[in-house]
């Protein structure tokens, strides 16, 4: 294949490429399985049926989580745009798609990173003499209080010194400020190069805490009582499957657990050649996401089983969320031998865990941002430094005393509805907008097939529908539950406000204060209210036509997969061909030398 000549900046031939196919894969699956597989999965699992949860979260992978991950990358490897110019490209009123893309990637990364946050600080606690969270101080007035859950006291007392109400700020915590400052350092350090810096991280930070799970399966398995806990975990209770919620809940993880809806697989996707089997990777990255799941399940809950052995408290008691991993883990791990190793060994994976998943989702506002002109000045390490900024000031609440109940606030209204909106309106862009056939007739380009008559039905029929249920379903039951989050009110014996009395679990259900609603309800309209808005500004708007796959290659607008190895000969041939007859020597020659940005190839 010739060389295609140079175009525009924002054109795909300079746009920046994988160092080679297993940098994709890993970015990808750093970027779906995050924290949420550790301690949300098996929370959800062991609280909708156990082992018979895991049938309508297989059914929900197949028919929601697959098909839309399949059609985001091969959204993005087709066009090898950002979100918003795509949605504009294939039609001009599809722009608020991309814009709410980008709002809901940058909610995710302003709350995300205290999860981050708070697992660096109990990183850096594991390395003490004796593990904080497994002593009292006796001449404290609340030691009774800390004699009962050690970890729980802890977790709310001296980490957090959390506040009774969201009302309470309480003002900063000196060293939750400083680990989230670690933690945007770090993710600045990931991604400001692009796809060079983020690839190369993910070798890292997408495969060690694979080693760590596995050391943990290991040390898990082999623990006194770890077979209690297995056996809640996957204990079947098909009784619950008549149950809405159970499928609510399986649809809900399978959709946030593989990270569509935010744009960072289009943006990924975007990063490969036109020609990438992405329905083999769809599959692939999927398969392993969910799997991870079901295995980080088996590490917590034989873990939770070893405590129920040494503490008594039973496995069925463990709470979903930042429960599971600052509270009941902490407590197993403290009964264990050799415990600040474990404890370290635990926090440093749901650190890379995070990491990978923080650094995918800015890229998701990166990338769209760098298509317009009026970036286009700005170097890519500019507008990474700006962003992060941003997201790190607007974040920072969090690392108040009342940062859990602005977290939870975050957590509950900035992602969930808005996402599953645009997911619907992705089904029905792609389908009704762009069209089906021309679809079809791009992937089988891509890939060499077309897609399977399964993949069409779940994309025309199946996952729209499902999306459209969830969604609906979402927004009744919200509208009918009082709008409450989990306040922190101390022991019976020794409450933690004199106007506020303790209780038996330390906490009590609250309503949010006014304001917090109004915020609950901006977190929701704001990304959503661009799709009306641009499908109405637009909806009269000129619009060209996007060519075909083998025209635009033809004219240089998209990047066709070359063999590297053989671009690295005619590299050589060249060099030798101008210095005439002299021998000339590469050393050290590198792939990105031959297929970097300036040239029209990419490695695979």
């Amino acid at each position: 294949m010739s060389e295609v000549a140079s175009i525009k900046s924002t054109g795909s031939a300079n746009r920046a490429r994988w160092g080679n196919h297993l940098e994709f894969l890993l970015a990808c699956i750093g970027l779906a399985v995050g924290t949420g597989n550790v301690w949300r999965f098996p929370y959800l699992a062991q609280k909708n049926g156990g082992g018979a949860f895991l049938v309508p979260y297989t059914i929900m992978l197949l028919v929601e989580g697959l098909p839309l991950f399949y059609m985001e990358l091969a959204l993005g490897q087709r066009l090898q745009k950002g979100s918003i110019k795509i949605w504009g490209d294939i039609k001009p009123y599809l722009k608020g798609i991309g814009f709410a893309q980008v709002i809901v990637s940058f909610s995710m990364c302003v709350y995300y990173p205290i999860v981050m946050t708070w697992c660096l600080y109990y990183f850096y606690l594991s390395f003490s003499k004796t593990l904080p969270w497994t002593e009292c101080d006796e001449t404290r007035a609340d030691f009774e209080c800390c004699d009962q859950d050690r970890s729980k006291y802890f977790w709310y007392i001296s980490t957090l010194n959390a506040t009774t109400s969201i009302e309470e700020n309480g003002g900063f915590l000196v060293p939750i400020v400083v680990c989230w400052t670690i933690g945007w350092i770090a993710t600045y350090a990931c991604l400001f190069k692009g796809p060079e810096s983020t690839g190369k991280a993910a070798y890292f930070t997408a495969t060690f805490p694979y080693v760590i799970l596995l050391a943990l399966f290991c040390r898990g398995v082999s623990l006194e009582g770890a077979w209690l806990g297995i056996k809640v975990f996957f204990t079947p209770d098909f009784t619950r499957l008549i149950d809405p919620n159970v499928w609510m809940d399986a649809a809900g993880q399978i959709f946030f657990s593989l990270s569509v809806g935010f744009g960072a697989l289009v943006c990924f996707g975007s990063y490969n050649p036109v020609k990438n089997n992405c329905s083999r990777d769809a599959v692939i990255i999927s398969l392993i996401n969910c799997g991870t799941s079901v295995f980080a399940g088996i590490v917590v809950y034989s873990i939770l089983g070893y405590r129920q052995i040494k503490t008594g408290i039973e496995v069925t008691k463990a709470e979903g969320g930042p429960g599971l991993a600052f509270v009941a883990y902490t407590t197993a791990v403290a009964e264990m031998p050799l415990p600040q190793l474990w404890s370290a060994a635990f926090f440093a994976m749901m650190v890379l865990l995070a990491i990978n998943s923080e650094f995918g989702t800015v890229e998701a506002c990166v990338t769209p941002l760098r298509d317009f002109r009026f970036t286009s000045g700005l170097r890519r390490e500019v507008l990474c430094l700006l962003l992060c900024c941003l997201m790190y000031l607007v974040g920072l609440p969090m690392c108040c005393r009342n940062g859990l109940y602005v977290f939870n606030l975050w957590d509950n209204y900035s992602v969930t509805l808005p996402l599953l909106c645009v997911g619907f309106m992705e089904c029905l862009g792609i389908v009704w907008c762009y069209g089906m056939e021309r679809f079809c007739a791009d992937v089988q380009y891509m890939t060499g097939g077309r897609p399977h008559w399964y993949w069409q039905i779940c994309w025309k029929y199946v996952s729209p529908i499902l999306i459209f249920v969830v969604l609906a379903s979402s927004c009744i039951k919200k509208m009918i539950t009082p709008e409450t989050y989990s306040s922190f009110v101390g022991c019976v014996e020794h409450p933690i406000s004199d106007t506020v009395p303790g209780t038996l679990n330390w906490s009590r259900n609250i309503p949010f204060p006014w304001w917090g609603q109004f915020i609950a309800a901006v977190m929701v309209i704001t990304p959503v209210i661009f799709i009306p808005i641009f499908i109405f500004v637009n909806r009269s708007a000129p619009w060209k036509p996007i060519p075909y796959l083998p025209e635009m290659i033809d004219e240089g607008l998209v990047v066709e997969q070359v063999d590297w190895q053989e671009e690295f000969k005619n590299c050589i041939r060249r060099v030798k061909r101008k210095e005439g007859d002299k021998s000339t020597v590469v050393e050290n020659p590198t792939i990105n030398e031959y297929s970097g940005t300036n040239n029209a190839v990419t490695n695979v």
